[in-house]
């Protein structure tokens, strides 16, 4: 046991480091993503929970794991879902016609000044955009060492937001601006007719809005300015540059933000509910169990709780 523990914990930092980097392999995010993910690290330290990484690393590295898991091997199944709406569903809302007709609905008034350099930057931050939001405020939970952030970042942030916002995708038919307009988007894409028609669906609500907007949303609860800072220029960039590329409607967008609030909600009465509270003291006992060689009773659970009760009230 004496080996076990001494091994564990530099097994699990490889182990860790090794998630890091698959995470990045992916989508092969280059060094630009790099570089606001350490960017939005800076200032971590102001948000951490005063908890030792021993304690912390078990519960964290296999949270953060299962995310990578998700995240890897969640993206064929996306596509999977996009091939069964093709073949088989039939949409009950035609809207096309109908938002095209809206007045300014189309952003055309985003894509009044069009410089060279605003387009690159905009389509590499609506390329990268989907899921580096995402990972960003992952990674920055993990290293806050809270398990509690973690799975509200995550639910919020992509888990609860995809099964919640499928109905629509399935119920509503409404294709991308530059599609149903006829006109070449600004990503300028080598897509094929087939791919064009396809790629083109599930505009409502924005889902890069609504992942985006969801860690903005949760970044106003940090201690942080400079995180906030950080998260909001990079995630409302992602915003805009749905608009600006000609990819959503500006109904969309707004429709993406109503959906990412109402994401964070729900996401808060999970984590804030006592099933939860008890399963972090389950998860983090993991930790404990590495240090100590056991894992807790429920006794000296309850000397803790007490112990820590007691602190808070001398502090008072």
């Amino acid at each position: 046991m004496l080996v076990l523990k001494k091994v564990s914990f530099p097994v699990l930092i490889a182990a860790t480091a090794a998630v890091l980097f698959a995470v990045f392999q992916v989508q092969s995010w280059g060094m630009y993503s790099l570089v606001v993910l350490l960017l939005a690290l800076l200032g971590t330290k102001q948000d951490a929970n005063e908890i030792s990484w021993r304690k912390f690393l078990p519960a964290g590295f296999i949270t953060l794991f299962a995310f990578y898991m998700i995240y890897k091997y969640g993206g064929p199944m996306w596509n999977e879902v996009i091939s069964f709406q093709t073949k088989n569903i039939r949409h009950f809302f035609q809207w096309n016609e109908w938002f095209n007709s809206i007045p300014f609905n189309d952003a055309a008034w985003a894509r009044v000044w069009q410089p060279e350099w605003l387009t690159n930057y905009l389509a590499w931050v609506y390329m990268n955009g989907f899921t580096l939001s995402y990972w960003i405020c992952v990674i920055r939970a993990f290293f806050t060492k809270d398990v509690k952030r973690l799975a509200l970042y995550s639910l919020a942030g992509y888990l609860l937001q995809v099964p919640l916002i499928l109905p629509f995708y399935n119920t509503i038919l409404l294709q991308e601006v530059w599609f149903v307009q006829g006109t070449p988007d600004l990503l300028a894409r080598p897509l094929t007719p087939e791919q064009q028609f396809t790629t083109a669906w599930n505009c409502f609500p924005s889902m890069h809005t609504s992942i985006a907007f969801a860690a903005i949303l949760l970044s106003l609860r940090e201690k942080s300015r400079w995180y906030k800072w950080v998260i909001g220029f990079y995630c409302w960039s992602i915003i805009f540059s749905t608009l600006y590329l000609k990819i959503h409607w500006v109904i969309d967008m707004f429709a993406g933000m109503l959906f990412a609030y109402g994401c964070v909600k729900l996401a808060d009465l999970i984590v804030n509910s006592k099933w939860f509270a008890r399963f972090v003291e389950r998860f983090l006992a993991l930790g404990e169990w590495l240090q100590e060689g056991r894992m807790p009773t429920q006794s000296a659970r309850v000397e803790v709780a007490t112990a820590e009760k007691e602190d808070e009230r001398d502090v008072k």
